[in-house]
């Protein structure tokens, strides 16, 4: 099977941060670190434990969102968190998740 990865060994991505915190633009590095390293990792235990991490601080950094960081006293943070959770948890279920890439 043909390799169809680029030839371009690095992919700088621009975020203007200028509105972030120093705790989002933590976070935002870190789920960029770790969504490449689960797009790259070859072993199965590896896979799982970085998706699982993975998912772990997408959440963090939703509840770190400036709107639920205005709105702690309603928890918006862990209510979107668990909505996001139910909706993946239901995609799953109706085999809705698709790769759109083309």
């Amino acid at each position: 099977m043909q390799d169809l990865r680029p030839e371009n060994k690095e992919i700088v991505l621009k975020i203007n941060a200028e509105e972030l915190t120093p705790t989002q633009v933590r976070l935002l590095k870190s789920v960029n670190s770790l969504l490449a390293h689960v797009l790259s990792s070859d072993e199965e235990s590896e896979y799982f434990e970085a998706s699982a991490e993975l998912m772990k601080k997408v959440a963090e950094t939703i509840k770190h969102a400036d709107y639920a960081q205005r709105n702690k006293k309603m928890e918006y943070g862990t209510q979107a968190v668990e909505y996001a959770i139910d909706f993946i948890n239901e995609s799953l279920d109706q085999d809705k998740l698709h790769n759109i890439d083309n």
